[in-house]
Protein backbone atom coordinates (compact mmCIF):
# COMPACT_ATOMS: atom_id res chain seq x y z
CA UNK A 1 0.00 0.00 0.00
CA UNK A 2 1.56 3.07 -0.96
CA UNK A 3 1.36 6.30 1.82
CA UNK A 4 0.90 3.64 4.19
CA UNK A 5 4.33 3.72 5.82
CA UNK A 6 6.36 7.02 7.60
CA UNK A 7 9.40 4.70 7.04
CA UNK A 8 11.36 5.04 3.18
CA UNK A 9 9.63 2.60 1.02
CA UNK A 10 11.35 1.07 -1.78
CA UNK A 11 11.63 2.77 -5.47
CA UNK A 12 11.15 0.26 -7.42
CA UNK A 13 7.21 0.47 -8.33
CA UNK A 14 7.14 -3.51 -8.38
CA UNK A 15 8.02 -3.51 -4.84
CA UNK A 16 6.00 -0.46 -3.54
CA UNK A 17 4.14 -1.70 0.15
CA UNK A 18 6.85 -4.39 0.93
CA UNK A 19 7.20 -5.28 4.17
CA UNK A 20 10.35 -6.46 5.80
CA UNK A 21 9.03 -7.65 9.57
CA UNK A 22 11.89 -8.20 12.25
CA UNK A 23 12.59 -7.68 15.81
CA UNK A 24 15.25 -4.87 15.58
CA UNK A 25 18.81 -4.60 16.48
CA UNK A 26 19.83 -5.03 20.30
CA UNK A 27 22.29 -2.37 22.01
CA UNK A 28 25.04 -5.05 21.81
CA UNK A 29 24.49 -5.25 18.58
CA UNK A 30 22.24 -8.67 18.01
CA UNK A 31 20.43 -8.57 15.22
CA UNK A 32 17.04 -9.94 14.06
CA UNK A 33 16.15 -12.41 16.80
CA UNK A 34 13.70 -12.78 19.58
CA UNK A 35 13.66 -15.70 22.34
CA UNK A 36 11.30 -18.29 21.69
CA UNK A 37 9.37 -20.28 24.05
CA UNK A 38 11.11 -23.79 24.80
CA UNK A 39 7.59 -25.67 23.33
CA UNK A 40 7.67 -23.75 20.31
CA UNK A 41 10.77 -25.72 19.40
CA UNK A 42 10.97 -29.83 18.78
CA UNK A 43 14.17 -31.44 17.71
CA UNK A 44 15.38 -35.04 16.37
CA UNK A 45 18.85 -33.98 14.76
CA UNK A 46 19.30 -38.06 13.97
CA UNK A 47 15.96 -37.67 12.12
CA UNK A 48 16.93 -34.51 10.52
CA UNK A 49 13.52 -33.35 11.92
CA UNK A 50 13.09 -29.44 13.40
CA UNK A 51 10.01 -27.40 14.03
CA UNK A 52 9.83 -24.25 15.11
CA UNK A 53 5.96 -23.29 15.94
CA UNK A 54 5.34 -19.77 17.58
CA UNK A 55 2.68 -17.13 17.86
CA UNK A 56 2.42 -13.87 18.37
CA UNK A 57 5.47 -12.59 18.50
CA UNK A 58 5.88 -9.01 18.73
CA UNK A 59 8.39 -6.93 16.11
CA UNK A 60 8.44 -4.02 14.05
CA UNK A 61 7.67 -3.71 10.31
CA UNK A 62 10.23 -1.28 8.80
CA UNK A 63 8.97 -1.73 5.22
CA UNK A 64 12.33 -2.56 3.39
CA UNK A 65 15.04 -4.93 4.54
CA UNK A 66 17.73 -1.42 4.22
CA UNK A 67 15.16 0.41 6.94
CA UNK A 68 16.28 -2.78 8.80
CA UNK A 69 19.46 -2.53 8.90
CA UNK A 70 20.09 1.66 9.12
CA UNK A 71 17.86 1.77 12.29
CA UNK A 72 15.26 4.01 10.85
CA UNK A 73 12.96 5.22 13.45
CA UNK A 74 10.08 5.32 13.94
CA UNK A 75 9.62 1.91 14.49
CA UNK A 76 6.19 0.48 13.44
CA UNK A 77 4.87 -2.03 15.67
CA UNK A 78 4.00 -5.33 13.97
CA UNK A 79 3.14 -9.10 15.13
CA UNK A 80 3.70 -12.66 13.74
CA UNK A 81 0.43 -14.05 14.43
CA UNK A 82 1.76 -17.27 13.91
CA UNK A 83 4.96 -19.02 12.20
CA UNK A 84 5.36 -22.59 11.51
CA UNK A 85 8.58 -24.29 9.43
CA UNK A 86 8.92 -27.80 9.48
CA UNK A 87 12.67 -29.16 8.47
CA UNK A 88 12.73 -32.63 7.21
CA UNK A 89 13.98 -35.38 4.82
CA UNK A 90 18.17 -35.74 5.11
CA UNK A 91 19.39 -35.23 1.51
CA UNK A 92 23.06 -34.49 2.70
CA UNK A 93 25.17 -34.81 5.69
CA UNK A 94 28.32 -32.41 6.73
CA UNK A 95 30.23 -32.68 9.39
CA UNK A 96 33.78 -30.76 10.52
CA UNK A 97 36.05 -29.76 13.14
CA UNK A 98 38.79 -27.31 14.15
CA UNK A 99 40.14 -27.58 17.12
CA UNK A 100 42.34 -23.80 16.30
CA UNK A 101 39.54 -21.88 15.68
CA UNK A 102 36.96 -23.83 18.33
CA UNK A 103 34.31 -24.99 16.32
CA UNK A 104 32.68 -28.32 15.25
CA UNK A 105 29.20 -28.79 13.62
CA UNK A 106 26.90 -31.34 11.99
CA UNK A 107 24.85 -29.99 9.45
CA UNK A 108 22.00 -32.03 7.72
CA UNK A 109 20.72 -30.87 4.56
CA UNK A 110 16.87 -31.15 4.28
CA UNK A 111 13.67 -29.52 3.05
CA UNK A 112 11.59 -26.97 5.13
CA UNK A 113 7.81 -26.11 4.74
CA UNK A 114 6.82 -22.74 5.98
CA UNK A 115 3.43 -21.12 6.60
CA UNK A 116 3.10 -17.44 8.48
CA UNK A 117 1.12 -14.79 8.68
CA UNK A 118 1.85 -11.38 10.18
CA UNK A 119 0.20 -8.21 10.64
CA UNK A 120 0.94 -4.49 10.86
CA UNK A 121 -1.92 -2.83 12.52
CA UNK A 122 -3.61 0.47 11.18
CA UNK A 123 -2.27 3.29 13.72
CA UNK A 124 -2.17 6.85 12.85
CA UNK A 125 -2.17 7.72 9.10
CA UNK A 126 -1.40 4.12 8.54
CA UNK A 127 -3.97 1.61 6.77
CA UNK A 128 -2.82 -1.38 8.30
CA UNK A 129 -1.48 -4.86 6.70
CA UNK A 130 -1.38 -7.95 6.97
CA UNK A 131 0.76 -10.63 5.31
CA UNK A 132 -0.79 -14.37 4.92
CA UNK A 133 1.51 -17.17 3.22
CA UNK A 134 -0.31 -20.06 1.15
CA UNK A 135 -0.47 -23.15 3.28
CA UNK A 136 2.66 -24.39 4.11
CA UNK A 137 1.87 -27.52 1.86
CA UNK A 138 2.79 -25.25 -0.79
CA UNK A 139 5.90 -24.86 -0.03
CA UNK A 140 8.71 -25.09 -2.66
CA UNK A 141 12.05 -25.73 -0.90
CA UNK A 142 16.02 -25.19 -2.51
CA UNK A 143 17.79 -25.20 0.77
CA UNK A 144 17.32 -26.11 4.54
CA UNK A 145 19.37 -27.20 6.70
CA UNK A 146 19.44 -28.26 10.76
CA UNK A 147 22.30 -28.13 12.74
CA UNK A 148 24.20 -28.67 15.64
CA UNK A 149 27.42 -26.86 16.52
CA UNK A 150 29.64 -25.81 19.17
CA UNK A 151 32.23 -22.97 19.45
CA UNK A 152 33.91 -20.28 21.24
CA UNK A 153 33.16 -21.11 24.97
CA UNK A 154 30.71 -24.11 24.16
CA UNK A 155 33.34 -25.95 22.31
CA UNK A 156 34.31 -29.19 23.70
Amino acid sequence: MPGTSTLPEPNDPSQIGAHSYDPGIAANGVFWTVPIPEDGISINLGAGRAVLDVANIPLFDAFTVGNSFSKVVPRVPAVIDSLRIEWSGITLTTEFSDATDKFTGSYLENSAKIEVTATTPASGSLDGFQFVSHAASTSVSHFAQVAHEQNGSFFE
